[in-house]
């Protein structure tokens, strides 16, 4: 059974990305045959980056490292939830990135973004990222443009029929290769 992790990528007081998450994550759990988990940054609170080598050595310093390794190194394919900050990723996200080299490879990577926008230039930058570090990063999205005109009189964010649509195929897609990667790292890891 495959691990999908959805990591959130804003650690904002108030954001919306655990929104997103959760309702990905809903939707991932119809799925039986595989395993969804959330990963908020704004819990794991890793610091600016201070390991004193770099993530490719994997030769780690610090305790919270170690744990962080340990979260991203036991999944199988990862679905980033991010804003649009200033055209890029969050600068939490980006730094939890960079604190890990070898786990994040030959995963597959899917993006579900919002903001005016709807994101999309931060998954630009995340799929640069993400090729760098041998990750997949998959063609499906789920795209959510101005989010905040979706939500209800609660401030609970609804779906359109499209965004259901698209995650289900985004879901598709990540689980699919993350499936298909596992003999792959093996032998690629060896």
């Amino acid at each position: 059974m495959a691990l999908i992790k959805i990591i959130i990528g804003s650690t904002r007081p108030g954001r919306f990305g655990n929104q997103p998450a959760e309702w990905i994550k809903t939707l991932g759990d119809e799925r039986a045959e595989h395993s969804f988990e959330i990963i908020d940054l704004a819990e794991v609170n890793l610091p600016l980056l201070d390991e004193p080598q770099p993530a490719l050595s994997g030769n780690y310093a610090n305790d919270h490292t170690k744990s962080w390794s340990k979260t991203i190194s036991e999944a199988d394919g990862f679905i980033f939830v991010t804003p649009e900050y200033n055209h890029a990723a969050p600068a939490a996200l980006k730094n939890a990135i960079d604190y890990l080299a070898a786990e994040w490879r030959h995963k597959p990577a899917a993006f579900v973004s919002y903001g005016v926008e709807g994101g999309v230039r931060a998954v630009e930058n995340l799929r640069v990222v993400a090729g760098n570090l041998s990750m997949y990063s998959l063609y499906e999205t789920v795209t959510l443009v101005n989010y905040w005109a979706q939500l209800d009189q609660d401030g609970m964010f609804v779906p359109s029929p499209d965004q259901i649509t698209k995650a289900h195929k985004l879901l598709d897609a990540v689980t699919f290769w993350a499936d298909h990667f596992k003999d792959a790292r093996t032998k690629l890891q060896k």
